[in-house]
């Protein structure tokens, strides 16, 4: 090959670009080691044939080509795994999404049927006070998940016959319910119905009071509606 042919082609700058392809520059780098004299006429740097000559001595092949990033064996590896983790990652969220959906449905249903559950029974409960000197006895009213309709006929039979104040809260102060001019039947009974699902699990403090015309009370006695969560 002649001067004038690897002008015409221009294969220095093609090959100091790194224009040409791998058997190409292989020819050319070839050919320049066989012809010395060619490198000179074609006015290399000089700076590129000691970059030969060295690499040369050394038994490197010169402009040895790197496999592409996108060649590199693991590459496929790894861009498999980051579609399979965002596969993932997309139908985790679209399974929690549908969760919160259908929870949110269960919640707005819930709320329209409000907040008391059906007394899946009913009971009848005679009850008695616990005077003011003494200690107030303890009752079950039933339980959160088994709701009881109960009618409670507290017995104020010992007490003035006047109307009676029951005030309702729970141990920790937080009161539920007060009714007023409450009277008592034939039996000396004041009769209250409730239903437990009303009320939250813990204990209850029910204090009855009798009342004056000036609506001044006195404290009649107290007792305590246990709710429990089952």
């Amino acid at each position: 090959m002649d001067i004038e042919l690897i002008e015409q082609k221009q294969l220095v700058e093609r090959y100091l670009f790194g224009r040409l392809t791998p058997p190409e520059a292989r020819f050319f780098e070839k050919l320049l080691r066989e012809s010395p004299e060619l490198a000179d006429r074609l006015r290399l740097p000089e700076a590129l044939k000691r970059t030969m000559q060295l690499l040369d001595d050394t038994g490197t092949e010169w402009r040895q080509i790197e496999p592409r990033f996108w060649h590199r064996p693991w590459v496929p590896a790894a861009l498999a795994a980051c579609v399979l983790l965002a596969l993932a990652l997309a139908l985790t969220g679209w399974v929690a999404k549908r969760n919160l959906e259908t929870r949110y449905q269960e919640l707005q249903q819930e709320a329209g049927k409000g907040l008391l559950t059906a007394p899946t029974r009913s009971a009848i409960m005679r009850l008695r006070l616990g005077r003011p000197a003494e200690t107030a006895p303890v009752y079950t009213l039933g339980g959160r998940g088994s709701p009881t309709f109960a009618e409670l006929r507290v017995d104020v039979g010992f007490a003035p016959s006047m109307p009676f104040r029951v005030t309702i809260r729970r141990d920790d102060g937080t009161y539920w319910a007060r009714l007023d001019n409450q009277l008592r039947d034939s039996n000396g009974d004041l009769r209250l119905a409730v239903n437990s699902a009303a009320f939250a699990a813990g204990t209850y403090d029910l204090a009855v009071e009798s009342v004056n015309l000036r609506g001044e009370g006195t404290p009649t006695g107290r007792l305590q509606l246990r709710i429990d969560p089952g």
